[in-house]
């Protein structure tokens, strides 16, 4: 029998399993529901357990430099970390992402945070806008979210939800998360109907649906 490595008990109302960066089975479940309800739901999903904990692994393995922070992702292209004295905050050249001399980790990842942060905002702003016009649609709000799973959401009263690490995607895989996002102010749920409206819009809409899941092990780092 498989065993998590972390369950975390809260006032949530649903059970939830989710595999971390380093491969660990996280289990987030309510206060009081019982034990062994908990590892009889983790028996039941042991095959997807073991294929994602193997999927996440040889991800990591494969982008070891990534995950350690020597590189970072920025629009889909990969900038090699560099020091340099002057440097205050984050900054791009052609070929190197720029820290301040002197820092730890956490405010390295603190800096790289705040600057997915503000990319992700001003790509948002643009593309959202030219979509939403393109779609003949209109929306509440957006918001900037650190999700573990999710690269954006959205809600029945048009709010939108993105994750911060949006900016790390290539662009096109980046306009594919915000049409999907806003074809749901269409149709709210993922079937044919609301396929063929994404569809309508970005035609190739399955290559970056593909091409995204190369990216999900990045939901788990920058923390």
């Amino acid at each position: 029998m498989i065993k998590p490595d972390l369950i975390i008990r809260s006032y949530r109302k649903s059970l939830c399993i989710s595999i971390s960066k380093d491969g660990e089975l996280i289990v987030r479940a309510p206060k009081r529901l019982d034990i062994k309800y908990i590892f009889d739901f983790i028996n039941q999903k042991e095959k997807w357990i073991i294929k994602k904990k193997k999927e996440m692994l040889e991800k990591n393995n494969k982008n070891l430099d990534v995950v350690n922070y020597e590189k970072f992702y920025y629009l889909g292209k990969l900038y090699k970390r560099q020091i340099l004295n002057g440097v205050k905050e984050v900054e791009l050249t052609n070929n190197s992402i720029l820290f301040p001399p002197n820092i730890d980790k956490r405010q390295m990842l603190s800096l790289a945070q705040t600057f997915y942060i503000n990319s992700t905002k001003e790509i948002l702003k643009n593309r959202i806008e030219y979509f939403a016009s393109l779609m003949k649609l209109n929306y509440t709000s957006v918001s900037i979210m650190n999700n573990k799973t999710r690269w954006g959401s959205c809600t029945k009263d048009g709010e939108l939800n993105f994750n911060f690490r949006l900016s790390l995607l290539p662009p096109k895989v980046i306009d594919y998360i915000i049409i999907h996002e806003l074809a749901h102010l269409i149709e709210f749920n993922h079937s044919k109907k609301f396929y063929k409206v994404v569809e309508c819009i970005m035609p190739k809409y399955k290559n970056y649906r593909k091409e995204l899941k190369d990216y999900d092990y990045l939901l788990q780092i920058y923390r």
